[in-house]
């Protein structure tokens, strides 16, 4: 996204046609006005709109569309599937907590024992239960 709120509407356009041609039941709804603090929902109800307005006019392109094995498409995605399981390797390699910290999910670092808000976060009690976290901690 550039700021440029003409041109994200358009690129959000783009996704939301290459999600109603691949048949995805769930479709990321972009912003136009995305990462930025805006008091409006005019934005979000363009959005949707735009959503509905490509599904409409191109859900049933999922019929016809086929990429072809060694084209661009399939090319590409056999190229970003083997990067993310790179990624994912990395992360099991180093732990989600180095990932967070070196900035592997974004541009913003956060490290494990501070970043903002830590000194908000309240100590657990030693009467805290939480059943999906002894699950958890089984594994």
């Amino acid at each position: 996204m550039t700021g440029d709120v003409f041109r994200g509407y358009l690129l959000d356009g783009f996704f939301n046609l290459a999600g109603a041609m691949t048949g995805q039941g769930i479709l990321l709804v972009g912003m136009m006005t995305e990462a930025v603090v805006t008091p409006w929902l005019s934005d979000r109800d363009l959005a949707l709109q735009n959503v509905r307005y490509v599904l409409d006019a191109a859900g049933g392109l999922r019929e016809d569309f086929h990429p072809a094995p060694e084209g661009l498409i399939a090319t590409r995605a056999r190229q970003v599937l083997g990067e993310a399981v790179d990624l994912l390797e990395r992360i099991a390699d180093e732990g989600l907590l180095d990932a967070i910290a070196d900035g592997t999910f974004g541009l913003m670092r956060r490290p494990a024992d501070g970043g903002k808000g830590l000194d908000g976060v309240a100590r657990r009690s030693d009467a805290y239960y939480n059943p999906a976290t002894e699950i958890l901690e089984e594994s």
